[in-house]
């Protein structure tokens, strides 16, 4: 590897001597194995095949030397350790590496009083092991050496010397090299620290030699190349990294890659003995129990011994060639096997100790550097901008080896990274760009804000009128308060903080991401889902391990502006009550109170933070888990789910494409017109959301590219009713339709079924033989709903006689038990809501009147006759239109909930009647049927009366 000497031809076959592990040799280096006697005369023996350069007996020499002009050059080949993974070392065989390197045999030397030799090696270049022939015999079985077939790799003739290298991947293997020295320069283990083994007295490498390797890196001479640096830099402190790495390193004949690699071996052993030495530097107390060390010790020896390698071996620089060897200094440990290493140099150059300066606070200099640019060039309130400079004059007098400095810097990492006074205009246009959510809304230059607000709206969302309206208050109100304040950085305007809440697969998160892009600010998700720790939102104070900060810091940091929108969402899934972890939604009421926030303070910064101006938006799917204190600080907007039209509309424009482009389809390719996707809606999907339909959707896509990737020719795109039947099986729910023609007894009432679901239920009623006219009800009910029908029953007697149902006023009330039943036992029911259907059930059947079966009711009942409002009215009136329903009965109190929840296209299509009283909604539901009906019982003068007393009845 000289300058002036070529180096020596190697010949096609070598005799193979097996590394034992983990030993390597590199070109360039000299190693020291020691070997039994008997194999290292064999390997010797098979080398000297072809000429005499030495008597194989003589055994008894302290020194044999060997002949320079014509030397003996063998196969140098690792030996695998059995734990390594295949997949790691992909070129090997039977045990050991097909990469090896071809080393000149240097000297022998027999240590009489073990019958061992030390056989020193120096290698030459890389050799690739092409064949293994079977072994050479030669007086018997005991001379038996492996000749193996090798193909050489040498590095380039003419490069230019490392000195005058200034290539980045060069530049960053100095570096590197020098980083790690800088660590091995530090003390091994303190004396003071009790711990024993191979832990006890690990100088990982003579401070002599780092000396050395530090001047090479410095100087390396005008004789040293890339290349050879490389390998001497990975031979001599290579032992700190990975073994199947260093291997690796010897599988690269390229050199660019073979740098590239010696800088990974570099950073690996780096931190390997960053985090070894500040371990010694912090165990001690710990280490001083015995029981409670055990497991520590093991630990810390685990690791010593991985980095330990290197210095299980004598190391030295000093100079030699190719054809000459000039004196060498080797120094050797007592445990085996033993090997040592040397680095080329010009021969006769003087050894000298260059006394250079150990660069170990280089890099921590520089991290100080860095965060003291960093703090100068920020902008920071007072209180942030003491504690940070506080704690970094703390830093700048902490020793490299202290563990509380990473502790340190990644607080000081955290404060400055956080946006404390920058908003969304101050952010690079780059930046934000990948900050803000996109839209589907196009760019319009001249768009007003408000206009820009409606359009991403309207383009995001099919539906929703009430909850865009309520957006469009909300930017409207902001956007006027922050044109009244002089300067926007100070804008006081403390905002609601919107509570979505609806079923899923509604559209609430997808419409605080459409807020964002409408204001054109980076936009955050914060998943409350689960959360049952308060240090989670608050978050960890410093004196833990691994401290971090709370989700809503580390959320602002990832926003990198104070005035992003935030996204909680389930906010009814954050667990609530004390426990040993403490309150969550306690600490969630100071985040979401406008009149606090401004001085939020976090656990991990110990200084307060302004979350003033961030627009919060929290979603849930139910009230009834979030606590009144947390209700009370925000603004409720109900999320109800879509009719089936607006499902199918938002298929058309949003689900059929999204699909179409997942599964690599075009428009063209596959065409789903509006009655298969109503049919879809209706016959597949039972939810308010549409995420169950877009899973049958892309069923459906799948089905027809497979299709289409089978038969391109004969390929049919449009999609029938029932190709989606083949596709997606039969129907899963069938269509809730109305009975044809009514029944005496039977009524049709509403449900609200929960998650933006309403359907409607049939209640039947029958007459059962007389005994004492008691009601028996089934169908799984709830105590509510069964106080209902009591109550229900308990009117229809008090008024029997108004109603026709007694033949006079004294008369006794019919002794038949009633027999009243809700189908779908399964399901459960409760609920007020069946007051009205009740009384009307039970009047039909008495006086065996049918109803109007496209007819259905829903309201509550009191005592007195009267009709309350009930809940869920949006749901209920689409759950009947979908099942055919034309009329419907509500309370007087519900007219609100109708006129401004239904959409347009329903109220349309049903005609609605408004009840305040129980009589009211028996002449809504019977109409002229219930007069005819006592008229004919007991003659048009007595049915008026009795109509008349039942109206006078209610009114009390």
């Amino acid at each position: 590897m000289s300058s002036h000497t070529d180096p020596p031809q190697i010949p096609a076959t070598l005799a193979v001597l097996r590394l034992p592990y983990p030993h390597i040799v590199h070109p360039g280096l000299v190693l020291s194995v020691t070997l039994p006697q008997k194999q290292c005369f064999r390997i010797l023996r098979t080398a000297l095949a072809d000429r005499r350069g030495m008597d194989p007996g003589s055994q008894g020499m302290s020194s044999t030397h060997l002949s320079a002009k014509q030397p003996m050059i063998i196969a140098c080949l690792p030996v695998i350790d059995p734990t390594t993974s295949a997949s790691l070392l992909p070129d090997s065989r039977d045990g050991w590496s097909t990469w090896g390197c071809a080393a000149r045999v240097l000297r022998v030397v027999h240590v009489p009083t073990t019958q061992e030799c030390r056989l020193v090696v120096s290698g030459i270049a890389r050799i690739y092991v092409k064949k293994v022939y079977a072994p050479h015999s030669g007086t018997g079985a005991v001379d038996a050496v492996s000749i193996a077939s090798v193909r050489t790799f040498c590095d380039p003739a003419h490069m230019p010397p490392a000195s005058q290298d200034t290539s980045t991947s060069f530049i960053r293997m100095k570096r590197a090299a020098e980083k790690l020295i800088s660590y091995l320069h530090a003390p091994s283990v303190s004396p003071s620290l009790p711990i024993n083994s191979a832990l006890a007295a690990v100088p990982l490498l003579p401070p002599m030699l780092l000396r050395n390797i530090t001047s090479l890196i410095a100087d390396p001479g005008p004789e040293v190349t890339a290349p050879m640096m490389s390998d001497l830099l990975a031979g001599l402190l290579g032992g700190t990294c990975d073994w199947h790495m260093r291997i690796k390193h010897l599988s690269l004949p390229d050199v660019d890659m073979r740098l590239e690699q010696t800088v990974a071996m570099l950073e690996q052993g780096t931190g390997r003995v960053r985090i070894l030495r500040e371990v010694l530097s912090n165990s001690s107390t710990v280490l001083q129990d015995q029981n409670d060390g055990a497991l520590i010790r093991a630990q810390i020896e685990a690791i010593v011994q991985q980095v330990a390698g290197i210095a299980s071996t004598g190391i030295s620089l000093r100079v030699t060639d190719h054809g000459n060897e000039s004196r060498a200094l080797v120094p050797h440990r007592s445990q085996e096997p033993r090997v040592s290493h040397r680095v080329i140099r010009k021969e006769g150059e003087a050894d000298h100790d260059h006394d250079v300066g150990s660069p170990s606070d280089n890099t921590a200099g520089d991290e100080v550097k860095e965060l003291t640019a960093r703090l100068a060039q920020s902008v920071l309130p007072p209180e942030p901008k003491r504690m940070c400079e506080r704690e970094l004059r703390r830093l700048q007098r902490m020793p490299p080896q202290s563990m509380e400095r990473g502790v340190l810097i990644n607080y000081l990492d955290t404060m400055l990274d956080l946006p404390w006074d920058r908003i969304s205009d101050d952010l690079p246009p780059e930046e934000r760009r990948t900050l803000v959510p996109s839209t589907f809304a196009p760019e319009q230059g001249t768009q007003s804000f408000m206009d820009r607000a409606k359009c991403v709206l309207e383009a995001d969302h099919y539906g929703l009128d009430k909850i865009k309206k309520r957006m469009l208050e909300y930017l409207a109100v902001l956007q006027l308060k922050t044109q009244q304040a002089s300067d926007q950085r100070k804008a006081s305007y403390k905002g609601p903080i919107l509570l979505l809440v609806g079923p899923p697969g509604t559209g609430k998160t997808s419409i605080a991401r459409s807020l964002a892009a409408a204001l054109q600010r980076p936009f955050v998700r914060l998943s409350l889902g689960g959360v049952r720790d308060e240090a989670e939102i608050r978050g960890h104070r410093r004196t833990y391990v691994g401290a971090l900060p709370g989700a809503i810091v580390s959320s602002l940091r990832r926003a990198r502006a104070s005035d992003c929108v935030m996204l909680l969402d389930e906010l009814d899934k954050l667990s609530s009550g004390m426990g040993v972890h403490g309150d969550p939604t306690a600490a969630m009421l100071e985040v979401l109170d406008p009149e606090q926030n401004h001085a939020f303070k976090d656990h991990y910064l110990n200084v307060p933070i302004d979350l003033s101006r961030i627009i919060f938006v929290a979603t849930a799917n139910s009230l009834d888990t979030i606590p009144e204190p947390l209700l009370d600080r925000v603004d409720t907007v109900h999320v109800a789910g879509y009719t089936f039209d607006e499902k199918v509309a938002i298929a058309e424009r949003h689900l059929v494409p999204k699909q179409l482009e997942a599964h690599g389809l075009s428009n063209s390719q596959v065409e789903l017109s509006q009655d298969v996707l109503m049919h879809v809606a209706q016959s597949y999907t039972r939810e308010a959301g549409v995420r169950t339909m877009e899973r049958r959707i892309g069923d459906i896509i799948r089905a027809k590219a497979v299709e289409y990737a089978q038969s391109p020719n004969t390929y049919e795109s449009t999609v029938t009713i029932c190709d989606a039947e083949r596709i997606l099986g039969g129907p899963t729910y069938e269509p809730e339709v109305v009975d044809d023609v009514g029944v005496p007894g039977v009524a049709t009432g509403m449900a609200y079924q929960g998650s933006g679901m309403g359907s409607i239920l049939h209640i039947e009623c029958a007459s059962l033989p007389p005994d004492h006219a008691a009601l028996k009800l089934t169908g799984s009910l709830g105590d509510v709903i069964r106080e209902s029908a009591e109550l229900a029953f308990a009117w229809v007697k008090a008024h029997a006689f108004a109603l026709g149902i007694s033949a006079g006023r004294d008369a006794a009330f019919p002794r038949n038990d009633v027999h009243l039943h809700m189908p779908s036992g399964a399901t459960p029911k409760d609920g007020p809501s069946a007051g009205i259907a009740f009384v009307c059930a039970i009047v039909s059947m008495y006086l065996g009147v049918p109803l109007d079966a496209r007819l259905a009711m829903t309201g509550e009942i009191t005592l007195r006759g009267y009709v309350a409002a009930v809940g869920g009215i949006k749901e209920k009136v689409l759950g009947a239109h979908r099942a055919g329903i034309t009329k419907v009965v509500l309370p007087q109190r519900n007219a609100r909930d109708f006129e401004n929840d239904v959409p347009r296209s329903v109220k349309d299509d049903i005609e609605v009647v408004y009840v305040r009283t129980i009589p009211d909604a028996l002449h809504a539901v019977f109409g002229t049927s219930l007069e005819a009906h006592i008229d004919a019982l007991y003659g048009a003068v007595e049915g008026r009366r009795r109509l008349q007393e039942l109206e006078w009845h209610s009114r009390l």
